[in-house]
């Protein structure tokens, strides 16, 4: 009987890969809403690259400049599908991505906006996930700057 329950147990509480998936989802988005670079950058892979042309230094760069430039960042995010295989999986999310746009204090208040997807569709993206010795990372992300989004 003990050893049904501590296998229940085990299965109950014991992390799946999806769910360490949606956990490095939902981290990665706290970073961003926080603007905290270092927090965003420890769910991507040092082997980051994408059809944009960015690896991991370019996405970080991209990423402080974005911080920069804008305050006040929301997104509205759905996980619609994680399929996992072996040491690789990938995540089809549909989200918007909101922001305030810094602008100089001459021309009065901020202008709000959305930066991915608008108001009427979310955007849909695929984020790449490798699994290392120890722990899922991103590796590639796709869909971002495709019809729906503002290139800034």
């Amino acid at each position: 009987m003990a050893f049904l329950c501590v296998g229940i147990a085990v299965y109950i509480f014991y992390p799946t890969d999806e769910n360490r998936i949606r956990k490095i989802i939902s981290s990665s988005e706290e970073a961003v809403i926080s603007e905290n670079i270092d927090g965003f950058m420890n769910a991507v892979s040092f082997n980051y690259s994408d059809d944009y042309g960015n690896n991991y230094l370019l996405l970080k760069k991209r990423m402080q400049s974005a911080f920069k430039r804008f305050d006040n960042i929301k997104i509205e995010r759905s996980i619609d599908r994680i399929s996992v295989k072996d040491d690789n999986a990938e995540a089809e999310l549909s989200f918007r991505v909101s922001v305030s746009l810094r602008v100089e204090p001459a021309t009065g208040g901020e202008e709000r906006e959305y930066i991915i997807g608008d108001a009427a569709k979310p955007q849909t993206v695929v984020v790449y996930f490798s699994k290392s010795s120890y722990e899922w990372l991103i590796i590639k992300v796709d869909g971002v700057l495709d019809s729906g989004s503002k290139n800034y």
